[in-house]
């Protein structure tokens, strides 16, 4: 023999050797991949599939059948009717448009437990690109649906109880706030009366603690409500000199007994009436004018209201709140917004509060498409700046019922 033929034959040997161990990767390969790979031909015949697919294909009785009994069947000949012509379906639209398939499959095993499978089908193609058949992967997730059911059915139960939560929220909202109005009313109203000083002291000190509880449950309130997002944006027409003035009388009585000036400088260009949010701006102003009457022991709290500029339905309006007070000290005037932040501790500082309101100011401000900007120096009092874009009204009057 030649040595030509001699090393033809080697050469081919070789690559026998090396064709045999590149098959035997490739099958252990498709056997080790976690899920039923299967692949037929036009006719819906199976070519082949791997040993998960034979230890694992519990829609049907396989688990004692190699991989060769089932080569040349047909879904016809291994499932129920029903089952096997849905499998056909499927195949056909892959052979048909060259298109993957993916679906979610329920079924019933032979023990009558009910599985959920995921099954991709891909066009298997020849060395020309022509398609012969289907690939396709089957994967039991019957044990993802029962995690999604099981999450779906907590998800319920903590809407239902955001919903329990929320309700009892506006109802204690309204409970509460009320009867600290009257006493507040009442303790100012008696006061007024009285001659005698001791009393008026009692007076002040009932009607200050009522106030500083009221703004407590004001601020727990509102965060409560900012957290769950239960408050509705509404915008109404509204009266905003009204509003203004509303808010300086409610507030002037806690000035007077600190023995501070509280005004108002309004800018007569503001329209009557405009369209916004009046919940959300009574909550930013109460919380902004309070806070500087808290925090200013000698001096004046002023609110300024100016027009910076009007279109043909729209109006944009600074409200400012300047005040004499404590300041905030440079390094900390970028925390003054995060929630519970305090410059001092509660049981440290001269001054009581929960570190809410400026983090709700913030938060309705926000929500209501403005800005606000404030600058402060220790001892020199601060600037609150909120500017927020208003609507105006087709028609300048409100019709009510």
């Amino acid at each position: 023999m030649s040595k030509e033929i001699e090393s033809f034959i080697k050469n081919l040997q070789q690559q026998i050797e090396q064709q045999k161990t590149e098959l035997f990767e490739l099958k252990t390969i498709i056997n080790s991949i976690p899920g039923s790979i299967y692949w037929k031909d036009v006719n819906g015949k199976y070519l082949g599939r791997n040993l998960y697919a034979t230890g694992k294909m519990i829609a049907i009785d396989l688990l004692h059948q190699d991989i060769e009994s089932v080569i040349g069947k047909t879904d016809y000949d291994l499932f129920a009717i029903e089952v096997a012509e849905q499998y056909r379906k499927h195949d056909l639209y892959v052979i048909e448009t060259g298109k993957e398939f993916a679906i979610e499959e329920i079924l019933t095993t032979p023990n009558n437990e009910i599985i959920t499978q995921l099954s991709t089908k891909s066009p298997l193609r020849d060395a020309y690109g022509n398609i012969i058949g289907v690939i396709g992967n089957t994967i039991d997730i019957s044990y993802l649906k029962k995690i999604e059911k099981d999450l779906e059915k907590t998800k319920e139960r903590l809407e239902a109880s955001t919903k329990i939560k929320d309700a009892f929220i506006h109802n204690m909202e309204h409970d509460i706030r009320t009867p600290f109005v009257g006493i507040l009313g009442l303790s100012n109203y008696l006061f007024e009366q009285e001659e005698d000083i001791t009393k008026k002291e009692y007076l002040n000190d009932i009607a200050m603690s009522a106030r500083q509880l009221l703004n407590y449950c004001n601020c727990i309130l509102d965060y409560a409500n900012v957290e769950m997002d239960s408050i509705p944006i509404v915008e109404k027409k509204f009266f905003f000199k009204e509003l203004i003035d509303n808010l300086i009388i409610a507030e002037k009585p806690a000035a007077i007994i600190k023995k501070l000036t509280l005004s108002c400088q309004y800018d007569d260009k503001i329209p009557k009436l405009i369209i916004g949010d009046q919940y959300r701006l009574q909550r930013i102003l109460i919380n902004l004018i309070s806070n500087a009457i808290k925090f200013t022991c000698e001096g004046t709290i002023t609110v300024e209201t100016k027009l910076k500029r009007t279109t043909e339905r729209e109006v944009v309006i600074s409200i400012i709140v300047k005040d004499t007070g404590i300041g905030v000290p440079e390094d900390k005037i970028n925390y003054i917004y995060e929630k519970f932040y305090r410059s001092t501790p509660a049981n440290k500082g001269t001054y009581s509060g929960l570190g809410l309101g400026l983090k709700i100011v913030k938060h309705f401000v926000n929500e209501l498409g403005g800005e606000i900007e404030v600058k402060s120096k220790p001892n020199k009092g601060s600037i609150f700046s909120c500017t927020f874009p208003f609507k105006l009204p087709l028609v300048e009057e409100i019709l009510y019922e």
